[in-house]
């Protein structure tokens, strides 16, 4: 279980958007409710220059800031909506910036750790690899790549996973660039972050009743 201080973090993170449209702030409590992004951001350096990829409508990256002050974080996303209600979370912080970025197509900034959180299966496995390649070129040789999906596998938990998804998206509460999910199994996501230059290792996430697994995946020394 999250420490009280990182569980004090994620409420006063959902208490940013209180002045957010209403169907935002419904989603983003029921995401603070039911994912398991307290424990998540343990795994997230305490201070340096982090970019959360595909970040939504901000909550990660403002449970980030609200954890450590001595994060400086950017969210990029490609959707202007979230986006737009993120930026109504940032309040005069100086240590957190939301931008509308395409990040399969161009590599995040120079920095000292990435997290893609519950965003990988939105997108082809082609894009998928395109996005873990363009965070190793942001990152130095043993910075952290953090991220956090759900993996395929024969699990009734994954027909849940499948099943809220799709019900997530057709009420329009999840945008990707296609229709169908890219659940990559296990095997498939480590060679991917082989592949991208990564040295990752595997942590079980059984909070929720999915098939939820973080990858803490660091950049490899250049061959």
């Amino acid at each position: 279980m999250p420490g009280s201080t990182t569980t004090a973090a994620l409420e006063r993170a959902v208490h940013r958007y209180r002045g957010a449209p209403f169907f935002a702030r419904m989603f983003v409590h029921g995401r603070a409710f039911l994912a398991d992004m307290a424990r998540v951001e343990e795994y997230v350096p305490r201070h340096g220059f982090i970019v959360d990829l595909g970040c939504g409508h901000g909550l990660f990256a403002n449970l980030l800031v609200e954890s450590s002050p001595m994060r400086r974080v950017l969210g990029l996303d490609h959707d202007d909506r979230k986006i737009g209600v993120a930026r109504g979370t940032v309040a005069g912080r100086e240590n957190l910036r939301f931008e509308v970025a395409d990040i399969v197509s161009v590599p995040p900034p120079r920095c000292d750790a990435i997290t893609i959180v519950d965003v990988l299966y939105l997108m082809t496995p082609e894009d998928q690899e395109r996005v873990l390649k363009g965070a190793a070129a942001a990152l130095n040789e043993g910075a952290p790549l953090i991220v956090w999906t759900q993996e395929a596998r024969i699990d009734p938990r994954y027909a849940l996973t499948y099943l809220q998804e799709t019900i997530s998206v057709s009420l329009g509460f999840t945008r990707g660039r296609h229709r169908r999910f890219h659940f990559p199994s296990r095997e498939t996501a480590l060679a991917m972050l082989e592949r991208a230059g990564f040295r990752a290792e595997v942590i079980e996430m059984r909070r929720r009743p999915y098939t939820d697994v973080l990858y803490l995946a660091r950049r490899a020394p250049a061959a």
